[in-house]
C-alpha cells in the first residue's frame, strides 16, 4: 500500500471547523490514514503548522498545537538535509513553484510517497512521481485496505 505525504495546509484544516466541508474531507482523509498506517509529514509541516496555528487571528493553544505535533511524531517525519533541498530546488526549478511547496514535493519524494494531501497545488498534478490530491476533490479511500484509486497514480505530469 502507497503512502500519503500530508502538507501543512491539511493539517491546520483538519484543526479549523470554520470551513465544515473541508473540515471534514481532511478529517476523512486523517482517519483512514491513521487506521492503515499510511500517513506521512515532514518536520518542515510541522513546524509550519506549530507556527501558523498558534498566531492565526483566532489561535490555537500552544498545549493543543504540540500536542498535535506529538501525534504526528508516530509518523517520523522526515527531517530535511542536503539531498530534500537539492530536490526542492530541482522541483522550483521545473516547476516554478513557491519553495515551501516545493520543499513539502521533495519531502514527499524522499519519504517515499505516492500522493500528496495538499490545498496549494493542483489536484492530480504529479511532481517527481508524487501525485497530489485536494481532500475535497478525491474522498478519502474507505475501508481498511482501501487504495489510494489506481487512475490517479496515472496523472498527467505538470
Amino acid at each position: 500500500m502507497s503512502t500519503v505525504f500530508v502538507d501543512t495546509s491539511v493539517l491546520i484544516a483538519s484543526e479549523n471547523v470554520s470551513d465544515r466541508a473541508l473540515y471534514e474531507a481532511t478529517l476523512g482523509w486523517l482517519d483512514w490514514l491513521w487506521r492503515t498506517r499510511t500517513g506521512r509529514t515532514g518536520s518542515q509541516a510541522l513546524t509550519e503548522f506549530y507556527d501558523q496555528v498558534t498566531t492565526a487571528a483566532n489561535p490555537m493553544p500552544q498545549g493543543d498545537a504540540r500536542a498535535a505535533i506529538r501525534r504526528y511524531q508516530t509518523w517520523t517525519p522526515w527531517k530535511t538535509d542536503a539531498a530534500t533541498l537539492e530536490t526542492a530546488w530541482a522541483v522550483q526549478a521545473r516547476h516554478a513553484l513557491d519553495f515551501g511547496d516545493c520543499l513539502a514535493v521533495a519531502c514527499a519524494q524522499h519519504s517515499g510517497c505516492s500522493h500528496m494531501l495538499s490545498l496549494h497545488l493542483p489536484h492530480g498534478a504529479e511532481f517527481g512521481g508524487v501525485t497530489v490530491l485536494h481532500p475535497l476533490l478525491q474522498s478519502a479511500p474507505q475501508g481498511q485496505g482501501a487504495s489510494v484509486p489506481s487512475h490517479l497514480a496515472n496523472a498527467s505530469p505538470v
